[in-house]
């Protein structure tokens, strides 16, 4: 959700939007280096994940698949979402190929998922459930 982070790895950013999908969750369940977790979403009927919808060159996921290990890592698929006070719109997503229980997010990853729900005025119950899915609330 971290713009700057977001244009150094996808490069041009076109478009941006708070977005929900809904019937997922946000969960800190993807292994990565050093035994913590990464964020992913995964299936949860009547749970929504708020984020944000970047528009982007297509040939920027290529990018992004390097970074985000596809497929090794993490899949992308097409979800729809619905931006704020638009209707439900195709996008694409990273889920992760393997998950495991009991971890948790490293301080400084946190605090930049937290930055950029900031930055974009997310809802405060939503920048809740994300420190809540951590285990920092």
């Amino acid at each position: 959700m971290n713009r700057a982070q977001m244009r150094s790895r996808g490069g041009n950013v076109f478009e941006e939007h708070n977005a929900c999908l809904p019937n997922y969750e946000l969960r800190f369940n993807k292994k990565v280096r050093g035994g913590t977790a990464g964020a992913n979403i995964q299936p949860a009927p009547g749970k929504n994940v708020h984020g944000v919808l970047y528009k982007i060159e297509e040939n920027a996921f290529r990018t992004l698949d390097r970074y985000e290990g596809v497929p090794e890592h993490y899949r992308r698929i097409e979800v729809q979402v619905t931006p704020d006070g638009g209707q439900a719109v195709p996008a694409q997503v990273y889920i992760a190929s393997k998950v495991e229980k009991g971890l948790r997010p490293a301080a400084h990853y946190l605090q930049t998922i937290l930055d950029g729900a900031g930055e974009h005025s997310l809802p405060a119950a939503y920048i809740g459930e994300i420190k809540s899915a951590a285990g920092a609330a």
